[in-house]
């Protein structure tokens, strides 16, 4: 199961580590994988969670995103153990590497395009 789970989302992740990691069974876990949303994270989410805060909403979504964070059981990893001990950084780190995840797998349409600099009133002015 795990190695079809893997195959699922073969390019469609993204690792990297937490500041000050999770706690649990002794240990600080840092390394994390995530993969990239899905609508029915949110909505799950959302029917978990119909009155909680967005910042509820969100780690839910995150949890359900995280594919491994360190050595943590998948069983274990829960929203109430990011809930309680996830750093405000470390969520950052997260959302920053979800946003990463998101842009690398934006089609190349959707990039900044170039050339238009020379288009600029600056330019014009210095022709001049």
């Amino acid at each position: 199961m795990t190695e079809q789970m893997n195959k699922q989302w073969d390019g469609l992740t993204v690792t990297g580590e937490l500041r000050i990691g999770v706690y649990y069974s002794g240990l600080r876990h840092k390394r994390f994988t995530l993969r990239v949303g899905m609508a029915g994270d949110l909505v799950a989410a959302q029917e978990l969670h119909p009155d909680g805060p967005f910042q509820l909403v969100t780690l839910e979504v995150y949890r359900r995103q995280l594919l491994s964070l360190g050595d943590i059981p998948p069983e274990a990893l829960t929203t109430e153990l990011l809930r309680e001990n996830l750093a405000e950084t470390d969520l950052a780190v997260i959302a920053d590497a979800d946003a990463a995840l998101e842009k690398k797998l934006a089609p190349p349409s959707a990039a900044t395009p170039t050339g238009d600099a020379s288009n600029t009133p600056s330019s014009d002015k210095a022709t001049d």
